[in-house]
């Protein structure tokens, strides 16, 4: 109860004693903010109970939400941010609904999935940063629209499933196991590792790798660069120029390799100018890789074949203005990474 309604109550119920009616009680207070409910209800009270107290209320108080109480909270979210509300809200002895009213609107706190990521140490944090700025030089003024990027990914004949985001609505369990089948797993599903290539003129077709492909330098060239990359030259990039990108696999960076690309590409980021350890440098590993995957992996492949003809039938279709726009952050991404000093940046 606020001590300025129990004011008012007195002033109505003084001006009620000497016979005033409720309606011109409330002409004579309106300027003290009251309504005329407060009003009748400040005479009915009186004539109930001879007081213009509050009634005794019965239960919990109104409310645990005090300044006192959201301290301790923040003070604990301060000395150890990874919390459970459940828990939090156990330990405190605060219902679980008004926990979460102290977290949103009180602190403002949102719970975030907790992140995975390369181990970084000191020395690759430097080396980030110092090839950043090189790769942010180099590709200056729209030189990065004419690098074809490239990775490797592995793909199962299981369907695609984000667990964290994929939701049924129903009115029970049961209800929605029986709307929707349930997702299939099983022990070492058949794979295959695909490359792939992407570039603001276009993109590449997937590339499945035989076992021996990745650690192999020579496979790699016979079967990648002669039989993919090279006709790129004459096709995508119309003799133009243009860079090639890869990663810092031990077959790409053997000496063998980057002879081959110093003789049949216009121009290449070698090895040692790639940062290693950054896949979030990569337009593939930080966007389009799990556009493809959640496109071509739909539902559960029966064997190997459905899912290469999936694979290839979701990059026939792939979004060119997404390739285009994830290619476009990339600067953006680079300097993102200098800003954070070589470390993870999202």
């Amino acid at each position: 109860m606020e001590w300025g309604d129990k004011e008012n109550r007195i002033a109505v119920i003084a001006l009620h004693k000497v016979g005033m009616e409720p309606n011109a009680i409330f002409k004579t207070l309106h300027t003290l903010g009251i309504s005329k409910m407060f009003v009748y209800r400040a005479i009915n009270r009186c004539n109930e109970t001879s007081s213009v107290c509050d009634r005794k209320r019965s239960g919990r108080p109104r409310s645990v939400r005090t300044k006192k109480v959201v301290k301790a909270v923040r003070e604990r979210i301060r000395r150890n941010p990874v919390r459970k509300q459940k828990i939090l809200s156990r330990e405190m002895k605060i219902a679980p609904r008004t926990m979460s009213r102290i977290l949103k609107d009180d602190l403002g706190l949102a719970a975030y999935k907790r992140r995975t990521g390369h181990f970084l140490t000191d020395n690759l944090k430097e080396n980030r940063v110092v090839k950043s700025k090189q790769l942010l030089k180099r590709y200056a003024k729209g030189g990065h629209r004419k690098i074809l990027f490239t990775d490797e990914n592995f793909f199962t004949i299981e369907q695609h499933f984000n667990k964290q985001n994929d939701r049924i609505y129903a009115q029970s369990s049961k209800e929605a196991s029986q709307l929707v089948d349930r997702v299939q797993r099983g022990h070492y599903p058949t794979s295959v590792m695909v490359w792939w290539g992407i570039s603001y003129e276009g993109v590449t077709e997937p590339y499945f790798c035989e076992k021996g492909i990745k650690t192999s330098a020579q496979v790699y060239q016979d079967t990648i660069l002669e039989k993919v990359v090279k006709p790129l030259n004459n096709t995508m990039f119309n003799n133009q120029e243009w860079s090639f990108q890869q990663d810092s696999a031990p077959g790409h960076k053997a000496r063998s390799t980057q002879s081959w690309l110093e003789t049949n590409v216009s121009d290449f980021i070698r090895a040692e100018d790639w940062p290693s350890s950054s896949p979030d440098l990569n337009p593939l590993d930080y966007d389009l890789w799990s556009v493809l995957e959640s496109t071509a992996c739909s539902k559960r492949h029966d064997n190997l074949e459905s899912l290469k003809q999936s694979v290839r039938l979701a990059v026939k279709i792939f979004p060119m203005e997404r390739v285009r726009a994830s290619i476009d952050n990339w600067p953006q991404r680079l300097k993102d990474c200098i800003a954070a000093n070589g470390d993870h940046f999202e």
